[in-house]
């Protein structure tokens, strides 16, 4: 008996039925996934394009982000302060963005809920003291996202 035929179709047979994953991403190709998907895409593209519309548009009006402390209530912020503060710095002081994202994880915590865990890497011109300066970072990060009047919006993780 030749054991290599039979290993290749052991192998084609494993292949065929392991999952399909979106591209770019280590998420299994589902419809409920691809929505999400789409919208780390479309908050890649505003940072990238550093477009405020878009990004205010996106985020909603329940945000809330303690900022990785629980303890201390004097760094947490809302919408408010993202469309006060953050848009407009954003807008202002960065002249240039290079945004990568690989999503690992699409979770859904409820049929209204769900958190896109990835890697990112940025790039970005800003100014300091009147001088130009590039800063750079890769880092793990996460979305979390709020279905509301049937629109998925951002609800924490910025």
């Amino acid at each position: 008996m030749n054991v290599r035929p039979a290993l290749l179709l052991v192998a084609l047979t494993l292949a065929a039925c392991s999952p399909k994953y979106l591209p770019n991403t280590e998420v299994a190709d589902t419809a409920e996934n691809r929505v999400i998907i789409n919208l780390v895409e479309r908050y890649r593209q505003a940072i990238e394009e550093r477009d405020v519309r878009a990004l205010k548009e996106m985020v909603s009006r329940q945000y809330f982000s303690n900022a990785g402390t629980t303890s201390d209530p004097e760094d947490d912020y809302g919408y408010d302060q993202i469309e006060q503060v953050v848009l407009p710095m954003l807008k202002q002081n960065i002249k240039k963005v290079q945004y990568g994202v690989f999503v690992k994880r699409v979770r859904f915590e409820s049929p209204s809920r769900a958190v896109a865990e990835f890697e990112h890497s940025f790039r970005y011109l800003y100014v300091v003291e009147g001088k130009d300066q590039w800063q750079q970072r890769i880092d793990f990060a996460r979305l979390e996202f709020a279905l509301e009047d049937g629109v998925w919006r951002i609800i924490g993780g910025l």
